[in-house]
C-alpha cells in the first residue's frame, strides 16, 4: 500500500508543484528525506544490488580496441542498480538496460528496453576506484567520479583473453624456465664442474676468506672483522624473516630468498648450520653439479676500518644465521667463480643451499589480478621459494611504497579480508618489518613479477601452519631504520620509510 501511495505521489507531483515545493519521504526508521520538487527531473524505483552485482555511478575514462585507445574524460556515465543499468551519454541521451548476470557474477548480458542487440560484458576488474568491462574486442575502463576519469592515467590493458579460474591453466602461463638437463642446479650452473678435492679442502678451512670484490661494495669494505654471532636472536630461538635486513651489499634477491627460507622452512635453516667451537660455522651446501659439500666460515665479517659491516644483519644489528649463510655463499662463489654476490639472481642464490635450480618466472601484466593471487597460493602451498618485484616505484601498499629494481619475499597476508598477499622488503624497516600489503588493484598488480624456485633439499622441512607473516616483537634500535649510504646510492633515494602511518592490525 505504501508503494502505491508513493507512486501516486510521483504521478501527482507535476500537478501540485505550484502548491508544494518539497517532497517528504518517510523511511522505515521514521526519518524523513526531503527533496525540492522543482529540482527533481524524474523518479523511478530501482532494484538494490545483490552481492556480486555492480552498483553505483561509473564514469568512462578509456575505451580500448585492438588498434586504438580513446580517452573519454568521464563524459559518459553508466549507473548500475541491481539488474538495471542506465547509460547516460555526453549528449544527455539515456538508454536503460535490464541485466542478466551469469551464475558466477563474472559477466552479464545487457538487454536494452528499447530496440537494439543484446550485449554480453565480462567483468574484467571491479576494485576500489576502477571497473573494467569487456565486450568483444572492446574494453572500457570506468572510474568512480568524472574527475577521476578525466585525470586517470591509462592502465596497462588486462590480458586479451578470458580470466582463468583453473589453477592448472594459470600455472601454464609461467615462462623463463631455468631447468637444465645436465645439472639439478639449473642452467646457470650447468657449465661449471663438480667440486675437486682441492676445492672441498679450501671450502672446509675457515681461515680461507671470500674475495671481498664479489660483494661489489667499494674499496672501503676491505677487511674481515670478528663480530659476535647470535644465530637465532628472535622468535623464541627460531629463524624468522625479521633476521634478514639488507645493508650495503646489493644482494636483495639473496636476502629475499633467505627470508623465504625463514618463512617457509625455518627448520631447514637449522638443519644446514652447525656451530663448531666458539667462532666456526659449518654450512651444508651443494656444488655446481648438485653434490653435497661443506662450506666452513668463521665469525669475521666484511667491514670498513671503523668496524661498520656491509653484511646482512638482524634487528639491532644482531649478526645471525643469515649473516653466516651470506658469507658461506660469498665463499662458495669465490671458490667456483660462478659470478658475484652483488646482483645475484633469485634462481642463482637458492640452489647452492637447496641443490635445486628449477625455477619459473611470471611476467608483469600477463595475468589478471585473481590469477596472480592464485599463483601466490599455488607457489606457497607447494613450498616454492617465492620472490617478486615491481617495475614501478612509489605505489603505496599498506604503509610502505614499492621500489623498482629490488626483490621482495612473497608471503600470505595476515589481513586476507583487505589484501591479496604480502611482499616483504628485505630492508625490513618499521614495526611491519618491511611488509607491503598487496590490494586487488590493477595499478599495483600489473607491475609485479615473480621468480619461483623449487625447494629441493628444503622440501621435507616445510611448515605445516604457513599463514600470514607476523613480525616478532622487538625493541626498535637506531639502526633498524637505517640503510647504508651504498644502498641509498644504489637506489637513488635519500631515505625510505612509511608512506603513511601504520595501520591497526585486524
Amino acid at each position: 500500500m505504501k508503494r502505491n501511495l508513493f507512486l501516486f505521489a510521483i504521478f501527482m507531483m507535476g500537478c501540485v508543484a505550484t502548491f508544494a515545493q518539497r517532497l517528504d519521504i518517510t523511511l522505515d526508521d521514521n526519518s524523513i528525506v526531503s527533496f525540492d520538487v522543482n529540482k527533481i527531473k524524474s523518479m523511478e524505483f530501482m532494484p538494490e544490488s545483490e552481492p556480486g552485482q555492480l552498483s553505483g555511478f561509473w564514469y568512462l575514462g578509456w575505451r580500448v580496441m585492438s588498434s586504438s585507445t580513446t580517452h573519454y574524460n568521464g563524459d559518459e556515465k553508466w549507473v548500475f542498480n541491481g539488474t538495471v543499468m542506465k547509460l547516460v551519454k555526453a549528449s544527455g541521451d539515456e538508454t536503460v538496460y535490464d541485466l542478466e548476470y551469469a551464475d558466477n557474477k563474472r559477466s552479464f548480458k545487457a538487454v536494452p528496453r528499447e530496440s537494439g542487440a543484446t550485449v554480453t560484458y565480462n567483468i574484467v576488474a571491479c576494485e576500489e576506484g576502477l571497473l573494467v568491462l569487456k565486450s568483444g574486442t572492446i574494453t572500457r575502463h570506468f572510474y568512480k567520479s568524472m574527475a577521476a576519469a578525466h585525470d586517470a592515467t591509462f592502465v596497462t590493458p588486462f590480458p586479451n583473453r578470458e580470466e582463468f579460474t583453473d589453477t592448472t591453466k594459470v600455472w601454464a602461463l609461467k615462462s623463463s624456465s631455468s631447468h637444465s638437463s645436465t645439472s639439478p642446479m639449473g642452467n646457470h650452473y650447468a657449465k661449471y664442474a663438480a667440486a675437486t678435492q682441492a676445492q672441498k679442502e679450501w671450502l672446509a678451512d675457515p681461515n680461507n676468506q671470500p674475495d671481498p670484490k664479489l660483494a661489489d661494495v667499494g674499496s672501503e669494505y676491505d677487511r674481515w672483522t670478528a663480530k659476535t654471532i647470535t644465530l637465532y636472536p628472535l622468535n623464541n630461538g627460531n629463524p624468522t624473516p625479521a633476521d634478514v635486513n639488507q645493508h650495503a651489499i646489493g644482494d636483495c634477491c639473496m636476502c629475499a630468498v633467505f627470508a623465504s627460507f625463514a618463512y617457509i622452512y625455518p627448520d631447514f635453516i637449522k638443519s644446514i648450520i652447525t656451530k663448531e667451537g666458539t667462532s666456526t660455522y659449518i654450512v651444508k651446501m651443494f656444488d655446481p653439479k648438485g653434490n653435497p659439500i661443506d662450506v666452513v666460515v668463521d665469525n669475521k665479517l666484511l667491514s670498513k676500518s671503523n668496524g661498520e659491516c656491509a653484511q646482512v644483519s638482524g634487528k639491532n644489528d644482531k649478526y645471525n644465521w643469515a649473516t653466516i649463510m651470506e658469507k658461506a655463499l660469498m665463499k662458495w662463489l669465490t671458490c667456483f667463480k660462478t659470478g658475484g654476490l652483488g646482483g645475484i639472481g633469485t634462481e642463482h642464490a637458492a640452489p647452492p643451499f637447496t641443490g635445486d635450480g628449477d625455477s619459473w618466472a611470471i611476467s608483469p601484466g600477463k595475468l589478471f589480478n585473481g590469477e596472480l593471487t592464485m599463483v601466490v597460493d599455488y607457489a606457497l602451498k607447494n613450498g616454492m621459494i617465492s620472490v617478486g618485484g615491481f617495475n614501478k616505484g612509489g605505489i603505496i601498499c599498506g604503509t610502505l611504497e614499492t621500489v623498482t629494481g629490488h626483490a621482495f619475499t612473497v608471503m600470505y597476508t595476515r589481513q586476507p579480508s583487505k589484501y591479496c598477499f604480502s611482499m616483504r622488503n628485505p630492508w625490513g624497516i618499521t614495526s611491519v618489518d618491511g611488509v607491503l600489503e598487496i590490494a586487488d588493484k590493477r595499478t599495483t598488480m600489473n607491475t609485479i613479477d615473480f621468480r619461483l624456485v623449487m625447494p629441493g633439499a628444503a622440501a621435507p622441512y616445510k611448515r605445516q601452519d604457513l599463514g600470514g607473516y607476523i613480525p616478532p616483537k622487538f625493541v626498535m634500535g637506531k639502526n633498524d631504520r637505517r640503510l647504508s649510504p651504498e644502498m641509498l646510492k644504489m637506489y637513488n633515494i635519500d631515505s625510505y620509510g612509511p608512506a603513511i602511518e601504520e595501520e591497526d592490525e585486524e
